[in-house]
């Protein structure tokens, strides 16, 4: 065999696969009533049961988690608990963007700040607690923590929302 002769074949056999692999596209003509009447045209996989309208990107079902709005927890120096310091939301959470969030307090009009990531709120979402650094004003920082378990942090009336964990 000629080693074009062999391309060839290969790569015919990845576009066959390609093509095999991919879902059916809907040529109803409708949103998934089947514009032949025929009940749509589509039979289920053998193996799974499942029709090309159950595979591609909607076909992901991501877990959840219960959470509520949380109060972050402010620390003093010695480790005591010092104030609340600014509630953290599920669509936070869910929104899992960088945000930052002032602190208690601050010195001569200038506040500490936090900032909470992508890898945070994801680590909320696995019910871990996580410990912040706050922004530097006059030569020091302060420590803080948000714990997604502990009810004594939970906003007085916040309910529990289904929070996806991700595909």
């Amino acid at each position: 065999m000629r080693r074009r002769d062999f391309i060839w074949i290969l790569g015919g056999s990845a576009v066959a696969c390609t093509i095999g692999c991919t879902p059916k596209a809907d040529t109803s003509g409708g949103s998934g009533a089947g514009g032949s009447g025929d009940g749509g045209g589509e039979e289920p996989d053998a193996g799974t049961g499942a029709t090309s309208h159950d595979a591609g990107p909607d076909a992901c079902v991501s877990p959840t988690v219960a959470m509520h709005d949380t109060y972050a927890q402010a620390l003093y120096y010695d480790g005591t608990y010092g104030p609340l310091t600014g509630t953290i939301t599920t669509a936070m959470v869910i929104a899992s963007a960088t945000i930052t969030l002032d602190f208690w307090h601050g010195h001569g009009g200038i506040l500490h700040r936090y900032t909470l990531d992508p890898s945070h709120f994801a680590a909320l979402r696995s019910g871990q607690r996580v410990t912040l650094t706050t922004t530097e004003v006059e030569d020091h920082s302060h420590m803080l923590f948000v714990d997604p378990h502990d009810e004594a942090y939970r906003v007085p009336g916040a309910p529990d929302v289904e929070v996806p964990l991700g595909c």
